[in-house]
């Protein structure tokens, strides 16, 4: 199935617009769709022997067709979801707005809601104003009991802000919720996994995801800026790629993180590493590709025939490369990332998300999905 042709804001605007914040609203589970495979999609991962694609309105599909027929499964949510990934056959996880965490255990067939950003939220600002309450009624205490003059000058100053202070949280519980999106998701091994997404938003888990720990903070990241995309090697190291060119790596499961040297100051959509021979790949506006063969200490630029900006990239072995963006811009490489020659859609349409499954290249973007035969079916 080919991709349908759209004269909409190609892919890459769509997944800067999803990370704006958005408002609360009623749990609603996404709706089955007959052209749901023809929506916008953006991101794709391998189950196993199929594959399954998310997008917009909480659509997730499944294909035991290497991408060329698509069926939606059931959806707990109707927000965009922008990620997903398996850790075997069997488990995997999606993210996306509000913060959602979405898991499964079958591959793919049925998905529940792991984490919910707005319902965190909510009990963030619950706590908060406990909190604030508690204060209060200490400051209150310490007042009627205080014997020097200037001490009680002071509480009653303190008291006046905890007043204003519980004001603007009793305010802040009676307006919708807001949660940052989630932009991507990836898991080391069964239990060990890690959400990224807009305006910094980190979390990870230890058990599976039954609990996720929210740090935004951990990461060297003071401008809060985006977090759009994670990978790693299956071990203890993985890599975070975000806005502004961050680059973030952990050598030991996430327990610390360290900020690497950029080789761009424009933003990376995505990172893939390529288990053989343990080279990363980076890919982002304009065009820019770049290569690293020491775990992201140095970077070499890529030549690129294009410099439309790309929003995601993989590696299809040792040897074979490919990413893919804007106005169907689609780049191939068979030299382990060093050039990538353009085999753009006639479709000028925006583009996503690209995989290697089961001898195909598979894409997704605006109009649904487009499977590749072979490597040489470039562009037909």
């Amino acid at each position: 199935m080919k991709l349908v042709a759209h004269n909409a804001a190609v892919v890459l605007l769509q997944c800067l617009l999803c990370q704006l914040p958005q408002a609360a609203g009623p749990a609603q589970a996404a709706l089955l769709m007959p052209l749901a495979d023809q929506s916008l999609l953006l991101d794709l991962a391998s189950a196993g022997d199929h594959l399954v694609a998310v997008g917009e309105r909480g659509h997730i599909l499944i294909s035991d067709a290497a991408g060329e027929d698509w069926t939606q499964v059931s959806s707990p949510t109707a927000q965009m979801l922008t990620g997903v990934h398996f850790v075997d056959a069997m488990r995997g996880w999606a993210v996306g707005h509000d913060g959602l965490i979405l898991a499964t255990t079958n591959g793919g067939n049925s998905w529940s809601v792991q984490y919910s950003g707005l319902q965190q939220q909510g009990v963030i600002n619950q706590t908060q104003l406990a909190a604030m309450k508690d204060r209060k009624t200490l400051l209150e205490q310490e007042i009627a009991g205080q014997e020097s003059a200037e001490l009680r000058a002071q509480q009653v100053a303190e008291l006046e802000e905890v007043y204003l202070d519980i004001e603007d949280a009793e305010y802040a519980l009676a307006q919708p919720l807001h949660a940052s999106p989630l932009l991507a998701v990836y898991f080391s091994n069964p239990l060990a996994g890690y959400a990224v997404g807009a305006f910094g938003e980190y979390l990870h888990t230890r058990d599976g995801g039954v609990s996720w720990q929210r740090n935004n903070t951990f990461l060297d990241n003071p401008q809060q800026m985006h977090l759009n995309a994670i990978t790693g090697d299956r071990g203890r190291a993985v890599w975070i790629a975000g806005e502004g060119g961050l680059l973030f790596r952990s050598l030991d499961a996430g327990e610390s993180w360290q900020a690497l040297s950029s080789p761009y100051h424009g933003s990376f959509f995505d990172i893939a590493y390529q288990a053989a021979t343990g080279a990363l790949v980076v890919a982002g506006l304009r065009g820019n590709i770049f290569t690293s063969h020491d775990k992201g200490d140095t970077w070499r630029a890529a030549t690129v025939d294009s410099d439309r900006s790309l929003a995601g990239v993989t590696w299809l072995n040792d040897r074979y490369a490919a990413a893919v963006g804007a106005v169907g811009n689609l780049q191939f490489s068979d030299d382990g990332g060093s050039t990538f020659s353009d085999h753009s859609l006639p479709a000028r349409t925006g583009l996503s998300s690209v995989i290697h499954h089961r001898g195909r290249l598979v894409v997704a973007g605006q109009g649904g999905i487009y499977s590749f035969r072979d490597l040489g079916d470039f562009g037909d």
